[in-house]
């Protein structure tokens, strides 16, 4: 048996996994909380629970943010807050056994390569859009993470450079074009200046409540911001889509996150501008395929990598 863990802004997951992989016993913990000693202490009382009279082969950790290669340290961890922490070695005083600690989309990647995919095809991108856009790439059987251990930063791309100004201080990022928070960030403007149609009774006259499958259910009745949005939404995941299929020739594209999963429709809209720009031999073999994992694939991906790196 072996023990997953996936750090997020709101909540933790912690997972009893076997060795086929498959998740036995899933635990949440609601974050109080963000600053590190409490999260760190919290995940290791759920940890020890589920460990409890158990052989545990160690403990896969993933978290959003940068992680310095060999120490695994988390430098930086923007939805927690977090700089400079060393959890691998922390959690592997405080639990007597080994500790890998990866990037979260990292983690998601290889777990639906491994498991899903069953770690057939050579090279797969990952396309995770949520808040923002995260990646991971499987490059000929193998996670990528680049010199410095932050490789596949897929979301900050530069799509249009006179574009909209992304989290990361530079205009017109894949994310800044397609994430989560700036398609809300958008049409909450529009409706904040006066702009009423379908989207305000989706919402029922709540800002608070939008999210982007509201920005959907809208575009299907005839809004025309929703429509003006979520087309330009489209346009853009295409184009950045057909970048890396140009770059990397993979034999998967898949997509995943918050946005993907909720909605019916984004992928097809995406798919005139990622023909248009993708080089017919490049795209020529590739599938686009959903990732079926969901919140488990974080999990079985982070704790499956403790062999890797061994």
């Amino acid at each position: 048996m072996r023990i997953g863990v996936d750090i997020g802004g709101s909540k933790v997951i912690v997972g009893l996994l076997g060795e086929e992989g498959r998740v036995v016993e899933k635990r949440r913990i609601v974050l109080e909380r963000r600053d590190y000693g409490y999260v760190r202490d919290r995940v290791v009382e759920e940890i020890l629970r589920l460990a409890e009279g158990r052989a545990i082969k160690g403990v896969g950790i993933a978290s959003a943010g940068q992680i310095e290669a060999g120490t695994q340290r988390i430098l930086f961890s923007p939805n927690l807050g977090w700089q400079d922490v060393n959890l691998k070695a922390d959690m592997e005083e405080r639990l007597r056994t080994k500790v890998h600690v990866e990037n979260d989309v990292n983690a998601a990647t290889y777990g639906e390569w491994r498991f899903a995919l069953r770690g057939e095809p050579k090279t797969v991108i990952g396309v995770y859009v949520g808040t923002g856009i995260g990646g991971g790439m499987i490059l000929d059987g193998r996670l990528y993470r680049g010199s410095s251990n932050v490789g596949a930063e897929i979301g900050h791309m530069i799509l249009d450079p006179m574009g909209p100004r992304c989290n990361c201080g530079r205009r017109g990022c894949f994310e800044a074009l397609c994430g989560g928070s700036y398609i809300v960030r958008k049409v909450k403007k529009r409706i904040e200046e006066g702009y009423r149609g379908r989207i305000y009774e989706v919402i029922e006259g709540d800002l608070d409540r939008l999210h982007t499958g509201h920005i959907e259910k809208a575009f299907l009745l005839g809004d025309a911001l929703c429509e003006e949005v979520w087309e330009e939404v489209a346009f853009y995941l295409g184009c950045g889509l057909a970048s890396l299929v140009n770059i990397f020739n993979p034999d998967v594209l898949l997509l995943g996150g918050g946005v993907i999963y909720g909605s019916n429709l984004l992928i097809d809209l995406a798919l005139p501008s990622f023909e248009a720009y993708s080089l017919p031999v490049s795209a020529k073999n590739v599938k686009v395929l959903r990732a079926t994992l969901r919140e488990d694939a974080a999990l079985m991906g982070a704790s499956f990598l403790l062999e890797e790196r061994d």
